[in-house]
């Protein structure tokens, strides 16, 4: 923060004017990065239910392979076509790593992929929480700057008109 607004303007040899305009543009950066982060922050956000779901499902197909029971499902044929079928002893799994690949993987192996996928999204969601934190603050000192040299501005032209 520019506790000294005076010295501020003259090391940067800028009139308050300038200056205001200089700190805009930097509030102007400060929003659009907060926008960006926030943005990200929220389609990282937003996988972590699918992972979840995903964990939960693996628990049960691992759970159903261990006791060796068969169990019905119904699944996707085409577009709103669904078929029931009896699984009777899960094996591997199919997994959407993105960009329209999928892999197949055995249950295990899977379980541990997406488990180490849902720490890094997490991870991800947490350090975008602490960047975000800190980009807030400095949009929040840009604002104060911003009324501070305005207000020298203005109490420059009272004190020119008065004199």
């Amino acid at each position: 923060m520019e506790e000294d607004v005076e010295a501020w303007l003259a090391k940067e040899k800028m009139s308050p004017e300038e200056g205001v305009a200089v700190l805009e543009e930097r509030y102007k950066k400060y929003k659009y990065v907060e926008a960006s982060m926030t943005s990200q922050k929220a389609r990282m956000a937003e996988k972590l239910p699918d992972f979840k779901n995903s964990l939960e499902i693996l628990d049960v197909l691992i759970d159903k392979k261990e006791k060796q029971e068969p169990f019905e499902t119904t699944y996707l044929v085409s577009e709103e076509v669904y078929t029931k079928a009896t699984v009777q002893k899960p094996e591997k799994v199919s997994i959407w790593l993105g960009a329209n690949i999928m892999m197949e993987y055995e249950l295990d192996k899977a379980k541990e992929l997406l488990v180490k996928n849902q720490g890094s999204v997490q991870k991800a969601v947490d350090e975008l929480t602490s960047e975000l934190a800190f980009v807030k603050d400095q949009i929040t000192t840009t604002e104060v700057n911003i009324a501070h040299v305005h207000n020298y501005g203005v109490k420059k032209r009272q004190q020119k008109t008065a004199a």
